[in-house]
């Protein structure tokens, strides 16, 4: 296995670091890999809850694709409402497209699921599989910002290309970028083509049974589903579109 990082909170819970190294096996099926990802989301969660400041009483928004929506983002939400903190999780869930253009890559929006906030200071939680050149979460959190402006935010994810964080950190004002928290695993230094090695195992589409870019926009995460019913029936608003 090529050479890897692991930052203090891999090294002192020695099950982040087993389930982060665990997760780049390409010999572990589709079932067992949500599972560890579902596993990791808890693990994060577990460091972010004693850093989310007391003076913040506001939401806490998870923000994510729709692939990681059933997985990481759903351990991040379990352990969020262990924590007692339920009632304030705000879910914003993003399809992207992935567009190259010459050198230049972008992740259009093309749909979202929200649910209202409500007021006082929030803080977000932007999580995702793995963060290399950072255009996805760019994007998703620029979307975010466009809807509340919260005194904290959470980058959060098993897996970091080296450099992500200057890169991310460079995308926004210094008066955002600030606001940056980077929770992690493991960083690594290696790319071949797209992936990340060893990364998170490859395609995290094809490692979580979604298949191309084209399926994983089709899918409706049962996370979003569950929780538009539960707001329905408690008559907070929601919007899908």
């Amino acid at each position: 296995m090529t050479a890897r990082e692991y930052t203090a909170i891999a090294n002192r819970d020695a099950e982040a670091r087993r389930l982060v190294d665990e997760v780049a096996d390409p010999g572990v099926d589709v079932s067992s890999y949500r599972e560890l990802m579902r596993r990791m989301g808890r693990k994060l969660a577990q460091a972010i809850v004693p850093q989310i400041h007391t003076s913040v009483a506001g939401d806490v928004f998870v923000v994510c694709t729709v692939e990681d929506a059933d997985f990481l983002a759903r351990g991040v939400i379990d352990e969020l409402s262990d924590a007692q903190m339920g009632s304030r999780v705000r879910l914003i869930c993003l399809w992207n497209e992935k567009v190259r253009e010459g050198a230049v890559s972008l992740s259009p929006i093309i749909k979202q699921y929200k649910e209202q906030s409500q007021a006082g200071a929030a803080a977000f939680i932007v999580v995702k599989s793995i963060i290399s050149g950072a255009c996805v979460v760019k994007t998703n959190l620029t979307r975010a910002l466009s809807y509340q402006n919260p005194a904290q935010v959470f980058v959060a994810s098993p897996v970091l290309l080296s450099g992500a964080q200057e890169r991310l950190a460079a995308e926004f004002p210094p008066e955002i970028s600030a606001k940056f928290e980077y929770v992690w695993f493991a960083t690594d230094s290696d790319k071949q083509g797209e992936n990340v090695l060893p990364g998170i195992g490859g395609s995290v589409y094809e490692r979580l049974g979604f298949g191309d870019e084209c399926e994983k926009n089709k899918y409706v995460p049962e996370i979003v589903k569950e929780r538009r019913r539960s707001h329905s029936t408690n008559n907070q608003q929601t919007s899908f579109a």
